[in-house]
């Protein structure tokens, strides 16, 4: 399946509600719910021009939506970036979290010439943290019942990857919008 990146735009907004909405993401990721459209639309207007950070989407080659992901809180002085992906709740378990994944990854070392990006995951989200630890994130800690969700605090797990680690990996390349994922 060919997966196209491009930009997150207005046409995504009903999807990403729909998707924070939905508990097989919400269950895992820390967004108020519910969402609505009208927070999405001034949440997409106030990141739009940010330049801390960068959302996509990822489509099949007939159009439809597959994955949203990005980069947040680029810091080019001290050069490392928050990465999240979050994946259709249709598609979980396809591999398609893994391949945007692995995009991404290229596109925050090569584009940002970053050092390190980082991401945090819930203590429980085990399907999420194994396809990191497998790409080669390391985990830097836990953060011990650092969130409130579900009536109880949730440990957070804290990742990074190195530049130096990611130009080990035989999957490293490097990509632009303009790159399909592979």
């Amino acid at each position: 399946m060919i997966i196209v990146p491009s930009k997150f735009s207005k046409q995504d907004i009903s999807a990403r509600v729909n998707w924070i909405n939905n508990p097989l993401i919400h269950r895992t990721m820390f967004f108020d719910v519910p969402a609505s459209i009208g927070n999405t639309e001034k949440w997409f207007a106030q990141n739009q021009e940010n330049p801390r950070r960068i959302d996509f989407s990822f489509k099949n080659i007939d159009g439809n939506l597959l994955a949203m992901g990005g980069l947040t809180g680029i810091d080019t002085q001290h050069k490392h970036a928050e990465f999240y992906v979050m994946v259709s709740p249709d598609l979980h378990g396809k591999g398609i979290g893994k391949r945007v994944s692995m995009w991404l990854y290229n596109y925050a070392f090569s584009k940002y010439n970053l050092h390190k990006i980082y991401l945090y995951t819930n203590d429980d989200n085990i399907s999420a943290y194994s396809i990191y630890e497998k790409a080669g994130f390391r985990l830097e800690g836990i953060l011990r019942e650092h969130k409130w969700k579900n009536g109880s605090f949730q440990n957070r797990r804290f990742y990074g990857m190195l530049r130096c680690e990611w130009e080990q990996k035989e999957w490293k390349k490097n990509v632009d919008e303009q790159v399909y994922v592979d």
